[in-house]
């Protein structure tokens, strides 16, 4: 009984401890080393304990033991390397086992607090990171400090608390001015009442203020040495502004030319643009240490004077000026200067005109005289020049003659007039005054002005006249630079050429007389032709006072149905002007009667192997031969005057005996003609 109840004692003090339950350890911080290591803090309050083994991930699910702490003490830490972990990197999940004698407990598990930062908003920096663990360590002091440590080339690294008490994974950070593409690392921080610290990564990137520095004050622009833009402005007010940036306003954007470095310099001078050809605005800006810009001076742009090319009236004796305004003055243009230089003197004060002008007339100026001039605009203190625009002025020259040398019909019936002139002006108009067919009554055809001509004589085709309606009168007129007719030039009529059939052997021409040669008409010459212009001949010619003549044909080849004329006046010798002149009428033709013969028999085994029509030459239209049976059946037909009946009918010979043929044409002086009669087939 004894045995039993030892036995029984023993069981029940066995079964006591082991039925008590062991402590699990505890995690308390979790700092990240600068180099991605990692280093634990625990607490363990159960001294039984044998060994703590360390285990991490990196997902939360597939874990690996990093170590082992064989040590009984109650607060216990353990750093990974990195031959297991970079926590630089991305998150790690951890836990302890802690090894008794009879069984191993785990702990929480906790991971570390990666940090990221976000630059792509400017002038402030984005930080997320996470939290150890949901809730927190036990021990954990809540509220996460931020810590900041800006690069300074030469200085050790420097961490700063910026914020505290933070109560979520989410901050903000502005970057303080002066900081210029400086690198800036951050880390978070939490405290615990074990007196550990957890720790996050260090992040950090790039960064740069953005506050903008003052603009500078832009205040005038002007023309230098009559080439070159010169700018102006109050430098920028900012202790960080570096310089000012140069704009120039092309193809309708603003385009940075320049940059001056420099916030005491207050002046530019642009080398790159003529701006005495053409116009073009300025605007600047400042820029800082950190090559912030400034706002620009985009909202009112400078632009100096343009001053145009000058222009002189020699009528009037004045030079007339034109410019665009100087824009965005501050104040406004009060007044504009005009100065001019005489032949090479000094410049001297013309005019002071109103701000809002931009014309000047620069009245009585001397002939033949260099005159340079420049405008100046007047605002406030400031003033602003133009480039320099020379005017030669020069001497009035009116035209001294004119002459109309000759008005010839050309063979397409047009007319070309050949005028003398005086190119010694440069400046004057030419005026070509015509008449209408057989018509004195003169209306303006044509003009041209100095500019279209660079030698006499002039030559003008007179494409809308037609000779074959009648003459055509001429004149010229000339006005001078200052719009005054100057000169009325001599007037000349064309030769038109009429006539009338008087004979199969004799034409009659008609013609009106030419008149408006200097030393007037000596002859005019009969042409006349038959088939080619080229082979035109003079068949006569007569006196300057005859205006007919009666061409006998009679020994014109037969078989020429259309003859030709155009009659030519010739000039009575050298003229005053130093011309000898031909003038050409309109061409008319005479066409002749076609005269048939026509056989009355014929044998187409004979001689004559057809019967046709026999003509010497056939000049008239709708040609037609025809030939009937004594039934009046239509046997043979042709449109060809070179075709003729060759006796058959189908292919095959017809009997022989009397036939009718008929002839109808028109003729040249469109009557129809109409010939018929018999002919006898010998077979």
């Amino acid at each position: 009984m004894r045995l039993l109840l030892t036995i029984f004692f023993a069981f029940s003090l066995l079964t006591s401890v082991f039925s008590k339950p062991l402590d699990a350890p505890i995690i308390t911080c979790i700092e990240v080393l600068e180099d991605g290591e990692v280093t634990i803090y625990w607490r363990s309050l159960d001294p039984t304990a044998l060994e703590f083994k360390i285990y991490y991930s990196t997902d939360n699910i597939n874990w690996f033991q990093a170590g082992s702490v064989e040590s009984q003490n109650l607060e216990m830490q353990y750093t990974i390397g990195n031959n297991w972990v970079n926590a630089n990197e991305q998150i790690y999940y951890f836990y302890i086992t802690v090894v008794y004698p009879s069984v191993d407990v785990d702990s929480e598990v906790y991971n570390t607090m990666f940090l990221v930062v976000d630059n792509s908003t400017d002038g402030s920096a984005t930080l997320l990171w996470n939290s150890l663990g949901n809730p927190l360590p036990e021990g954990t002091i809540e509220g996460f400090e931020l810590f900041v440590s800006i690069y300074a080339e030469g200085n050790p690294v420097q961490w700063n608390s910026v914020a505290n008490n933070i109560s979520n994974t989410l901050y903000n950070y502005t970057i303080p001015n002066g900081i210029c593409f400086d690198s800036i690392n951050f880390k978070v921080e939490i405290e615990n009442t074990y007196g550990c610290k957890s720790v996050s990564n260090i992040a950090g990137n790039w960064f740069s203020e953005t506050i903008q520095p003052e603009k500078p004050i832009f205040d005038s622009v002007s023309i230098l040495n009559d080439e070159f833009v010169i700018l102006g402005w109050e430098p920028s007010s900012s202790e960080d502004a570096l310089g000012t940036v140069i704009y120039r306003y092309e193809s309708g954007i603003w385009v940075i030319i320049d940059t001056v470095m420099g916030n005491t310099n207050s002046q530019y001078i642009d080398i790159s643009y003529n701006a005495c050809g053409s116009n073009i605005e300025y605007a600047i800006a400042s820029i800082d240490s950190c090559k912030i810009l400034s706002p620009g001076s985009f909202q009112k742009p400078l632009r100096p004077i343009l001053l145009n090319d000058v222009s002189y009236d020699i009528c009037s004796a004045t030079n007339s000026l034109t410019w665009e305004p100087y824009i965005n003055a501050e104040p406004n243009v009060q007044e504009y200067e005009i100065w001019s230089s005489l032949n090479g003197a000094s410049f001297q004060l013309v005019q002071s005109i109103d701000g809002n002008e931009t014309t000047y007339n620069h009245d009585n100026v001397q002939n033949a005289s260099d005159y340079i001039y420049f405008v100046r605009g007047i605002f406030g203190n400031s003033t602003s020049t133009s480039c320099q625009k020379e005017i030669k002025t020069g001497s009035y020259s009116p035209p001294t003659n004119l002459y109309l040398a000759n008005s010839t019909v050309e063979a397409d019936n047009t007319i070309e007039v050949l005028i003398d002139i005086d190119i010694t002006p440069n400046s004057c108009i030419w005026e070509i005054w015509r008449s209408e067919p057989d018509n004195n009554n003169m209306i303006q055809l044509f003009s041209f002005n100095r500019s279209d001509v660079s030698s006499s004589p002039y030559l003008y085709e007179d494409e809308s006249a037609n000779a074959t309606l009648g003459y055509y009168n001429y004149r010229i007129d000339v006005y001078d630079s200052c719009n005054t007719l100057s000169i009325e030039s001599n007037q000349q009529k064309t030769i038109f050429l009429g006539g009338n059939y008087l004979s199969k052997t004799n034409n009659q021409l008609i013609w009106n007389k030419f008149e408006g040669y200097d030393s007037g008409i000596e002859k005019y010459f009969i042409w006349r032709y038959t088939a080619d212009p080229a082979n035109a001949i003079i068949i006569d010619s007569v006196d300057h006072n005859i205006t007919e003549y009666t061409d006998d044909i009679s020994n014109v080849s037969a078989e020429e149905s259309i003859i030709n004329y155009w009659v030519q006046g010739k000039e009575n010798g050298l003229n005053n002007f130093g011309y000898n002149e031909k003038t050409n009428s309109n061409i008319i033709s005479f066409f002749r009667e076609t005269e048939f013969y026509m056989p009355n028999a014929f044998r187409p085994n004979g001689v004559n192997k057809s019967f046709k029509p026999v003509t010497t030459g056939f000049g008239g239209t709708n040609y037609k031969f025809q030939i009937y049976n004594r039934w009046g059946q239509l046997i043979f037909e042709t449109t060809d005057p070179t075709v003729g009946w060759d006796g058959t009918y189908n292919g095959k010979p017809h009997v022989m005996g009397s036939y009718v043929y008929r002839l109808v044409y028109q003729s040249v002086f469109g009557k129809e003609v109409l010939k018929q009669g018999t002919v006898t087939l010998i077979n």
